[in-house]
């Protein structure tokens, strides 16, 4: 192949017509791509992983899981960047847990699960920490200032206290909430 000829213009094809082929190719591409990162981003397509794990009955049974506002959080609610170029990213980032999947003997067990609980815990704070909650933040909006009523005295007082802090001296919000949805391992 003469790869100089990739690069001279067509004598065969206008110019014109290459573009429109690169256009519908680059549209059809954008929009197959975002119907694969939102299909993947169900909690069935979480949960064709973790389907063994406890996980799901975890969330029903905490306070995201339809509790007194009777809102059911989704997997990705937590699990992933509400921001467009944070969630490719991120998306990216944890495509490897399907490798995990694949070659990790006895990863859709319980067992698994409990033996890993800790680190996998650790792992999801680390990230919560570094974005500053964001994804908590994302539905929880500035509970600081507008409290709802149901929080007591200690909690509105808390919150008003982190809040008058130096941004670098705050706490997060899993610096206190930790465990709220699913159980952080004593050990």
């Amino acid at each position: 192949m003469n790869w100089r000829a990739l690069f001279k213009p067509s004598a065969k094809i206008s110019i014109i017509v290459l573009l429109l082929i690169g256009v519908v190719v680059g549209v059809v591409g954008y929009f197959a791509t975002q119907q694969t990162l939102h299909a993947t981003s169900t909690d069935e397509f979480c949960m064709s992983c973790h389907s063994n794990h406890s996980l799901k009955d975890e969330v029903l049974a905490s306070a995201h899981g339809g509790g007194s506002a009777g809102i059911t959080v989704q997997c990705q609610d937590c699990h992933l960047p509400h921001g467009p170029v944070d969630y490719l990213i991120k998306k990216i980032i944890v495509s490897k847990d399907l490798y995990g999947f694949l070659t990790i003997d006895g990863f859709n067990t319980q067992e698994w699960l409990d033996e890993n609980r800790k680190e996998q815990a650790d792992l999801a704070l680390k990230y919560f920490r570094a974005n500053d909650s964001a994804n908590c933040r994302h539905c929880h909006t500035r509970i600081e200032e507008n409290q709802p009523e149901s929080m007591s005295k200690m909690a509105k007082r808390m919150h008003e206290r982190n809040a008058q802090k130096e941004p670098d001296k705050r706490k997060t919000c899993v610096d206190c909430h930790k465990g709220i949805v699913h159980p952080y391992p004593k050990k």
